[in-house]
């Protein structure tokens, strides 16, 4: 019985990971609609504005942005490894079950 209980804590568990992943994969989208506009933006500045220091400012921002979508992919990463643990997990238990059932 305590495995049934288990089982349903890893399904629970896995279910959560997924809507993170969802949830990852939706900021990983986000940020790269960031960086595809802060490249139109340098594309309309020019030097001759006398804005350097603007360009500048704004290099600094796609490159944070394009570390936020790298550390966002390496989550995603380690969150559907956790997924697929979960799983063989899950299937594990469901087995161990069916075959402790069977034996009584």
């Amino acid at each position: 019985m305590s495995s049934v209980f288990e089982i349903v804590n890893q399904a629970r568990r896995k279910n959560k990971l997924k809507r993170e992943l969802l949830d990852n994969e939706k900021k990983v989208r986000d940020n790269r609609k960031r960086v595809d506009l802060l490249e139109n933006l340098l594309d309309y500045i020019k030097p001759e504005m006398t804005h350097d220091e603007i360009v500048a400012i704004i290099k600094n921002m796609k490159a944070d942005y394009e570390d936020r979508v790298d550390d966002h992919i390496i989550k995603s990463a380690e969150i559907s490894k956790a997924r697929r643990d979960i799983s063989r997990r899950i299937r594990e238990l469901t087995e161990e079950d069916k075959q402790t059932s069977g034996k009584k």
